[in-house]
């Protein structure tokens, strides 16, 4: 059924659930599990004497790397691991699309923040937007409790 398994992640409660089902649906079908991690680019100069490297990609490459071993350990739990990549864009949803189309994957599991209607309209929606272009299977999350709307 399914093979690859591409999961988004990102510091959210909704992003952990997206990782526990996927840990389920991996162990279950014997999947390969590969977690994403998009980060915002960071702006090229913030003063004359600080540059972007020393100011913001350093704790960026921090919380990502503490991103992916909370992931690891969640996934740990279930008796599976996962390949990790990270894609600098200012387009996550774009961004999750093309690593599923490179990368061949069989499914997406990813968290929803369930943002109402209104909401999503004004300020749009990674979800939706990953979950109308994606050429595979794509299963969303919500995080338990959660009412989308």
């Amino acid at each position: 059924m399914y093979k690859k398994i591409l999961i988004p992640v990102d510091d959210s409660e909704q992003s952990y659930s997206a990782v526990r089902t996927a840990g389920l649906i991996g162990v279950a079908v014997g999947a390969s599990l590969t977690l994403l991690h998009v980060r915002r680019p960071a702006p090229e100069v913030i003063t004359d004497m600080v540059t972007k490297d020393r100011l913001l990609e350093l704790p960026g490459i921090e919380r990502e790397e503490a991103l992916f071993r909370r992931c690891g350990e969640i996934l740990g739990e279930y008796g599976v691991k996962a390949d990790t990549r990270s894609v600098v864009s200012e387009n996550v949803a774009e961004s999750i699309i093309e690593e599923c189309r490179t990368g061949n994957y069989d499914a997406i599991v990813m968290g929803h923040r369930g943002r109402r209607q209104l909401k999503r309209l004004l300020m749009g929606s990674v979800a939706h937007g990953v979950l109308i272009e994606a050429p595979c299977t794509t299963i969303m999350v919500h995080q338990p409790g959660e009412r989308g709307g």
